[in-house]
């Protein structure tokens, strides 16, 4: 038998996946190395636009790794689990929409505070749409399954989203009137607390490099857009307006953002401990965007003063910006060991 042959032999079923003797776990055997077009791109001419745009914005981004296949999702999501879990959640929210339904809930918010809703709640399913396309192509363009199995899981969160936002903004109209959802287009585009969350939106949906897309996306915009919708104004500021049903609703949507946060940190730690270099090209970005993002929210954080009881917005933005701020120190620090 010759050296090949007794190599050869040894394979195991599941040889490619590396995990020794150990059996590979349900996640790893459905989330590990299915990309075929990476790292030797799709087997198109150079010319063609497909591989042409991959090596433009993918092999050539300034964000490489040695051993992406490192990286693994912490809640080792498969599209079953995936599934499985969001079923759990959406009963929970379906729960409290058919509660509001069947009750008198509507009827004893606050007719200021249902006009506060209408103008400036009901216009986030814009700009979370634009969240939803940008972590699509983040997914779109990674170079290993699990970062595109991740990215494509928090779109569709980010879908989620959306159409909550949409759904309660029918409910309030169907029930109180003068809250037509296709009146809130127009705040969105000319709103003036908008426009500086509009810019940010519409300039991350043109960064093409898939490391900066990811950095822009997960490490910037999110840790303050998500904290500033979820938890200040359809959490803090509903709830000091009596609206607690919104605040439920977005605590449920706001455990979809605190994975997207977990599983960017991981993606970062695993990047800069291939690459150290890694860490001063995440910096860039950040540096980069960041003032875009502190701008949106405190653009946006004036409306916090409108509200029928309002919450102080200068307490708003600090504590949006400073939790941003952790996040980024905590995704770019130096990985141990």
């Amino acid at each position: 038998m010759t050296m090949t042959e007794r190599s050869e032999k040894k394979l195991k079923t599941y040889s490619m996946l590396q995990t020794g003797r150990r059996l590979p776990s349900n996640y790893e055997l459905v989330s590990s190395r299915l990309h075929y077009h990476y790292p030797h791109n799709f087997e198109l001419s150079n010319e063609n636009p497909v591989s042409k745009w991959y090596y433009q914005y993918r092999e050539s981004s300034p964000l490489q790794a040695h051993d992406w296949e490192a990286f693994a999702d912490p809640r080792s999501t498969t599209y079953r689990g995936y599934n499985e879990l969001q079923n759990d959640k959406e009963t929970v929210v379906d729960g409290l929409l058919r509660e509001i339904d069947e009750s008198n809930y509507d009827d004893e918010l606050a007719a200021e505070w249902v006009t506060f809703l209408h103008r400036w709640y009901g216009a986030w399913r814009f700009p979370v749409h634009g969240l939803e396309m940008i972590s699509a192509y983040v997914g779109q363009m990674a170079p290993v399954s699990r970062i595109t199995n991740a990215g494509a899981f928090q779109s569709a969160d980010e879908m989620r989203r959306i159409q909550r936002i949409a759904y309660r903004s029918a409910q309030l109209n169907a029930r109180r009137g003068g809250c037509e959802p296709g009146e809130q287009k127009a705040f969105w585009e000319d709103g003036e607390p908008f426009q500086a969350v509009r810019e940010l939106i519409e300039r991350a949906l043109i960064a093409y490099d898939w490391g900066e897309a990811f950095t822009v996306l997960n490490l910037v915009i999110k840790p303050h857009l998500d904290r500033l919708l979820n938890e200040e104004l359809a959490g803090v500021l509903a709830a000091t307006n009596g609206d607690t049903m919104l605040r439920e609703i977005h605590f449920s949507l706001n455990e979809d953002a605190l994975w997207h946060r977990e599983w960017s940190r991981e993606l970062a730690r695993v990047a800069i401990a291939d690459t150290p270099v890694n860490a001063d090209r995440f910096a860039a970005w950040v540096d980069e965007w960041r003032p875009r993002a502190v701008a949106a929210v405190e653009s946006y954080v004036s409306v916090f003063e409108q509200a029928p009881v309002r919450v102080d917005a200068n307490g708003v933005f600090a504590r949006i910006t400073a939790a941003a701020e952790e996040d980024v120190k905590a995704a770019l620090a130096t990985p141990v060991g």
